[in-house]
């Protein structure tokens, strides 16, 4: 199948039947070259190392992203229970152990961190919702990135969203009977193809969409934060929409499942998109199907740190997403 010619939507009709065909060939092979069973011996090994990386570089981190705030001590109110660094830190072990703030609050004292600090567990689930909290994680996940070396330089990107459940419950009514159904948040990171860090991610409590455009724009700050340039990004059908180019830059090659009523009207840089994928289509699916890394890493996240968000309200819950996300990046960055 070759791109050359006079490009119309008769020829790409006929090639998208045939594109599917060997989609479904390369997906059954790469199934068959996966490995089906997990090598757990491999698996803690790998993540006892992480985690003590973590354990020696921990502070250090919360420390270095805490440097550039100036934060000063209120004149009004009762003085805080937990430092700054002391609030960040309790939220990443908490993730990281899968506690409750009942259990955290308890647990704390065993924690060198955390000396001589006596806290109940509402003081905990109150720093999930302090704007400095989210600011010194979104630092880390800067700092990650720039030990990793992932400044001024291209990087090819991956993609993916995902769920968490949540503890609140919604009411519904159906023939006069009320049931309960449990909440969703929905996560979306994109993924740099070479380290496996998380570059950026978003949360959303109606759509993935929401947490999809929520991680182009702190795209955008670890952009203006690191010079990094997106080289290529690959996302999965759901948007494959003329509207995604908008929001890379022209440089940016993206990889993109056609859908079923694609054509090829639209600007010129769309139409690239398509003559690529027919000019070489094994190759543009060998590109695409990197994409897979990004449910890797979902995976990681949900057997290390847990598949349920805790908290209740919607600034916690984003809060509680972006511990998720910061400490995938700080269990990786000593690992090679």
């Amino acid at each position: 199948m070759t791109a050359r010619g006079r490009l119309t939507n008769r020829r790409f009709r006929t090639f998208l039947a045939e594109f599917k065909r060997i989609m479904d060939a390369y997906s059954e092979q790469a199934a068959a070259r996966t490995p089906t069973q997990i090598d757990w011996v491999k698996y803690e090994r790998e993540y006892a190392d992480r985690v003590r990386y973590l354990a020696q570089e921990l502070d250090g981190l919360v420390e270095e992203a805490s440097r550039p705030l100036l934060v000063e001590t209120p004149r009004l109110g009762r003085p805080r229970k937990l430092r700054l660094r002391e609030r960040v830190t309790s939220l990443l072990v908490k993730s990281l152990f899968q506690q409750s703030n009942r259990r955290m609050s308890g647990l704390m004292t065993l924690f060198h961190s955390f000396d001589g600090v006596k806290v109940g567990y509402k003081t905990i689930e109150r720093a999930y919702s302090d704007e400095l909290v989210r600011l010194i994680l979104h630092n880390i996940l800067i700092l990650t990135l720039k030990r990793r070396r992932l400044s001024q330089v291209d990087v090819d990107l991956t993609g993916d969203g995902t769920g968490y459940s949540l503890t609140i419950s919604k009411h519904y009514r159906s023939d006069g009977a009320k049931r309960d159904a449990m909440g969703f948040v929905y996560a979306f990171n994109l993924m740099d193809l070479a380290t496996h860090l998380y570059v950026c991610y978003g949360s959303g409590l109606n759509s993935e969409r929401e947490a999809f455009l929520k991680a182009m724009r702190m795209l955008e700050a670890v952009k203006a934060r690191t010079g990094l340039r997106v080289k290529s990004v690959r996302l999965d059908k759901y948007y494959s929409l003329q509207s995604t180019l908008n929001l890379f830059e022209d440089e940016t090659v993206l990889y993109i499942l056609p859908r079923s009523n694609t054509t090829i009207n639209g600007p010129p840089r769309w139409q690239g998109i398509l003559r690529m994928m027919m000019s070489n289509p094994i190759n543009y699916i060998k590109e695409y199907y990197k994409r897979e890394l990004s449910e890797s890493g979902f995976s990681a996240d949900k057997r290390t740190l847990g598949w349920r968000v805790w908290q209740k309200r919607d600034d916690r819950i984003d809060t509680a997403v972006g511990c998720i996300a910061t400490l995938h990046n700080m269990l990786r960055i000593g690992y090679h």
